[in-house]
């Protein structure tokens, strides 16, 4: 096939002994080192101790959080490496591959939630902090049934297990995943037809007509938490960004486009604003602004930024951090990979492997009763551990060859 895609215009000459070495690795290692970041963010939360980490893994870089960096990323990713392999393959191979990955996650997920049901068979184990959900109010949901609903009723219970109706709350995100996979395809097929404008009409109708009727098309657990007709539309403008990705550099890097990108940097740190002011009590008052009072805060965020049904708010500061974290990875490369590339580029090329992993790190910990104290400098402790241990597993390839990656 004709190679369609056009090469990237050179960055702006500032910081140019910094610069990202575009063209010298076969990934970009900018999306590998922001998915590695949203990783070890989305381990933090889901290790539900308060750390030091915690600092920064609850929306401190924005009004944003490790699921929809996953979402969003994984929309990127797809887009960026089916486009090169339409080149390559045809559509009608990359579309083969896509199911053929569909159902790899799929398969990885029913292990997953079976293989947390059998370890809490085991006596001296409790894993009911994958089993159970507790929510801010204080209430606990089941996400498993107990033995003796499954001896009652196991035709219903195994149909459910099949269609991810079961399954820890950390692991939900993948069920999603899943979905929007399978739907993939047909937007590579509009994708190939340049009908982009389609693509992300229909994504944002979608979008606000779920967030009127709230509706969970699968039926499955993780839809209360990620409904699917909402949270595509980060998957799809992910999708779409990969895709184009090329494109949207070289129109930045244009003078109108310029103009456009200094706009996007002064909404970020308005959002960063806004989110500094969150008044948790769990943050020192010298980590917070105080400009707006609490009940003002509240009433913006539960308006515009609530997690489940991506307020709107919450959606642009997606995509706002997205752009402005590329594009500083991009002029400082050198020093921040430096810094920090060798733990989180790895994490994030292993990011399903280490996502898979840190189900079970979360049983372990919570089994392990010196975590178990509320002590601030223990849980920075284990939050490390966790760290080290993934970032060794990665480093020397542990079960790589029955691990999806």
């Amino acid at each position: 096939m004709q190679n369609n895609i056009p090469p990237l215009k050179p960055m702006a000459p500032i910081f140019s002994q910094w610069h990202y070495p575009e063209g010298a690795h076969k990934r970009d290692l900018r999306i590998d080192f922001i998915r590695g970041l949203v990783m070890t963010f989305l381990i933090v939360v889901h290790i539900d101790i308060f750390s030091a980490y915690n600092f920064l893994a609850w929306e401190r870089f924005g009004v944003v959080t490790g699921a929809e960096g996953f979402v969003m990323l994984s929309g990127v990713i797809l887009g960026y490496l089916s486009r090169l392999r339409m080149e390559h393959d045809g559509l009608w191979r990359t579309i083969e591959k896509q199911y053929s990955r569909a159902f790899l996650l799929y398969k990885t997920s029913l292990f997953v939630i079976l293989s947390v049901a059998i370890i809490d068979l085991i006596p001296f184990i409790d894993a009911s902090v994958a089993m159970t959900f507790k929510a801010y109010s204080g209430k606990v949901y089941h996400l498993y049934p107990n033995v003796e609903q499954f001896w009652q009723n196991h035709d219903r219970i195994i149909a459910k297990f099949l269609l991810l109706q079961y399954g820890p709350h950390q692991f939900q995100i993948l069920g999603l995943y899943v979905i929007l996979l399978m739907v993939s395809p047909f937007i590579l097929w509009l994708l190939s037809k340049n009908k982009v404008t389609v693509i992300l009409t229909l994504s944002w109708i979608i979008y606000f007509i779920n967030n009127g009727f709230h509706v969970r098309i699968t039926g499955a657990q993780f839809e209360w938490a990620f409904p699917v007709l909402t949270w595509q539309i980060l998957f799809v403008h992910g999708l779409v960004i990969g895709y184009y990705r090329n494109e949207i550099w070289n129109f930045f890097h244009s003078k109108r486009g310029a103009w456009v990108f200094a706009f996007i940097v002064v909404l970020y740190f308005a959002f960063l604003f806004f989110t500094y002011n969150n008044p948790l009590k769990e943050i020192p008052d010298y980590l917070k602004l105080h400009v707006i009072d609490p009940q003002t805060f509240h009433m913006i965020y539960q308006q515009f930024f609530l997690k489940n049904s991506l307020g709107i708010g919450r959606l642009i500061n997606d995509f706002t951090i997205l752009i402005f974290s590329y594009a500083v990875l991009s002029y400082l490369w050198k020093p921040i990979n430096k810094l920090f590339g060798w733990f989180f580029i790895p994490i994030g090329q292993a990011s399903l492997y280490v996502f898979i992993l840190h189900v079970y790190a979360c049983i372990i910990i919570a089994n392990i009763p010196l975590f178990q104290q509320g002590n601030f400098w223990y849980n920075t402790l284990a939050h490390t551990l966790v760290f080290v241990s993934m970032w060794l597993m990665v480093r020397y390839k542990v079960a790589f060859n029955w691990i999806p990656r």
